[in-house]
């Protein structure tokens, strides 16, 4: 009898645990917004490799895109891109911040296709899923707080690009 006591108080202690006591909610925190201007594709095979010239930062922090890095996605199928971006940023106040994320962008096979001919800008981003995980790299002790955060990107086309509103999980 001793032995089932045991087991009913450990299985209630278990789940007692399990309610949330030590369960935290997710919050979330708007860093910047990222815009590229993105150069024209180069295709091999799945790969879309996009360079860019130009791209600016606003919000905590402000600066711009080095032209430095490039998007290296793949085409996974008929509806499914996955992201692969290096980047480096240059703060207004010269701070060097390396980033560098995945994620996805999916649609229907229809949105897709207007997507991949350079369309997107014309396509209401309610349509597409498009997110990023950003990581981000610097040894500026005004920054260093980035080196230890989890971060979202939520995607949108631009009529020259990309446009990226950046979060971080709190």
């Amino acid at each position: 009898m001793k032995k089932y006591f045991n087991v009913i108080l450990t299985l209630t202690f278990c789940i007692v645990l399990a309610k949330g006591s030590y369960a935290q909610e997710l919050k979330t925190e708007y860093i910047m917004e990222m815009n590229l201007s993105l150069n024209p594709p180069v295709v091999v095979g799945s790969r879309v490799l996009y360079s860019w010239s130009e791209g600016t930062i606003i919000g905590e922090i402000n600066g711009k895109i080095l032209p430095v890095g490039a998007e290296f996605g793949t085409v996974m199928n008929a509806t499914t891109y996955k992201l692969d971006v290096r980047a480096v940023i240059q703060t207004n106040d010269s701070a060097i911040i390396y980033i560098t994320y995945s994620g996805y962008i999916f649609t229907d096979a229809e949105t897709f296709k207007l997507l991949a001919s350079g369309k997107g800008a014309e396509v209401n981003p309610s349509k597409y899923y498009y997110r990023s995980n950003p990581m981000f790299e610097t040894t500026s002790p005004k920054y260093e707080w980035l080196n230890h955060i989890v971060a979202i990107g939520v995607g949108s086309f631009t009529k020259t690009g990309v446009s990226y509103k950046i979060y971080a999980i709190k």
